[in-house]
Formats: structure tokens, sequence, C-alpha cells
């Protein structure tokens, strides 16, 4: 009986083709023109400038997972990023508050403060989906503070809120917020196969085994719910997202997105077979 389930959606999986999902926002564009839209590139700039309280021009545009990015030094020195839907801002850097000389005088707990205060000021909507990580890297004297965004306490692949904060002078020299792809009403978190059907799926649709002691966990990837698995490749190991609701394949390689340590959502979420899942089962 098994066996013929497995065949059942080796065959589903067929049909499906296999595609591979990519999310609306995944890319990044350097050196992108705003000229065909003068309405959005005026109200990008505009933007942009209030918020640097400048009124120089952007020297140049990149397009950020479906930010865009408005230069106003090279190299990336200094920008503010602007959400095109309404034209907030979203993100920015700013090298030149970072410190030139002297010590680390904050400790990462007094960084998490001022990154707190900051984070306390955005929308209740915002802050009540993002899930601080205490995981908390250091880089040349600067801690960088992330925010996770769980939907039914499973996350959301890369939609995430980045503060990073000067350890020397306590400036915030940059700061992220993703775009959310999908309200909280639209996305679907309850998976309708379990993690070792899926586990199965991936394994049969590449003919390669799992990697030992790895443990399948759920992410959503845009708005449906994807059980990750490891598999065991020829020369080394990648991920398959397999699509939760109906068992096509979500993406292969890597993850769609950063996972933080020790996340491992699925096994305390309930599966609720579909009527389509439920066919399938009772096919002989």
């Amino acid at each position: 009986m098994k066996k013929s389930i497995f065949f059942l959606f080796f065959i589903f999986l067929l049909i499906s083709s296999f595609a591979i999902l990519v999310s609306a926002h995944s890319l990044y564009l350097f050196g992108i023109s705003l000229d065909f839209d003068k309405e959005l590139k005026s109200n990008v700039v505009k933007s942009a400038q209030k918020f640097l309280s400048t009124g120089k021009e952007p020297l140049s545009f990149d397009l950020d997972k479906g930010l865009i990015m408005a230069h106003f030094e090279p190299e990336q020195r200094n920008y503010v990023e602007i959400n095109p839907m309404g034209y907030e801002v979203y993100g920015m850097r700013n090298e030149n508050l970072k410190h030139k000389t002297g010590t680390k005088k904050l400790t990462k707990e007094q960084g998490f403060d001022i990154t707190n205060k900051f984070f306390d000021a955005f929308p209740n909507d915002i802050k009540s989906e993002l899930n601080h990580d205490y995981d908390v890297s250091e880089v040349d004297d600067t801690y960088f503070y992330k925010w996770f965004r769980h939907v039914d306490g499973i996350i959301v692949a890369d939609e995430t809120f980045m503060v990073n904060v000067d350890a020397v002078n306590g400036n915030i020299i940059a700061w992220r917020l993703s775009i959310f792809d999908y309200p909280k009403s639209l996305i679907e978190a309850v998976p309708a196969i379990s993690k070792n059907v899926a586990k199965r799926v991936a394994e049969i649709s590449f003919n390669a085994p799992s990697v030992k002691d790895f443990k399948p966990y759920l992410i959503i990837v845009v708005n449906e719910p994807v059980w990750v698995n490891k598999l065991q490749g020829q020369f080394y190991p990648f991920f398959v997202g397999v699509n939760a609701k109906e068992g096509s394949i979500s993406f292969t390689g890597t993850i769609p997105g950063e996972i933080p340590k020790g996340y491992n959502a699925g096994d305390e979420i309930k599966v609720i077979e579909t009527d389509f899942i439920k066919q399938i089962y009772t096919q002989k």
C-alpha cells in the first residue's frame, strides 16, 4: 500500500514538471533605470532625499528583492531602500555613521537595547509577526540583530528585519525590513502531507538518500507550506523543498532564505489532508 502511494505521488510530480518556484521579490539587479516611469522615479528620489535630509540626486539605483535602492555615494556606502508600493523607507546603510577609530564599548545586550527601541517604533501588525533571533553576529566591531517573520509558528522564507549597530559609538548604521509578499490571512500554514511522505517524495524524485540524522522541518515559501529535506548527492548534499499541500518540488539546492539555528517547526503542527491527498491515499 505504501509503495503504491509513493508511486502515485511520483506520477503526480512528473505531471507537475518539477517547476522551481521563484518569488516575485527574489531578484537583485544592479544599475537599474527608473526612466521608464517618471512618477516612480520622482517619488523614490523624494522619499530617499527626505529620509537623508538632502537635496542631492542619487548616483544610481539597484533592485533589492522588490526594494529600490537609491545610492548617494559609490560602493554602497550610503543608500536608502524604498518600497515602491507606497514609497516608504524600508532600509538604509550609511557608512559615515560607522566609527573611524576607537574600541568596542557596547555589549551585545546593550546593542540590543538600542535595536529594540528602534524596532518598537514599527507598526504593531509588522512587529507581531517578527520573532527575534538570539544568535547575534559581530563584524568589524558592529553587531547584526535579526528578526524572522513567522506565521502560525512557521518561518516565512526570506522575510526578515535586520539592524546593524556600531559597538563603538552606538549608531545604527544599517537596517532593512523585507517586503511581506502576502498578508497572514492569505498564507496557508497547515500541511496536507506529513514530513515522512515529503521525505520519500524528495528521495524518489532525485533518486538520492536523505542525509543521515537530518530532521525535515516546515517553512513557508511565498504563501504555502514547504517541507525542507536534505539529500546526499553524488558529490555533495543539497536541500529539497517539497510543497506540503500537494507534494510538488518547490526548490532544490539552497534554501530560499536564511534559517536560524535550532529551528525545527513541523512535528507539533497537525497535518490536515486535502481532498486531493485523500484521493491519492485511497487509490489501490
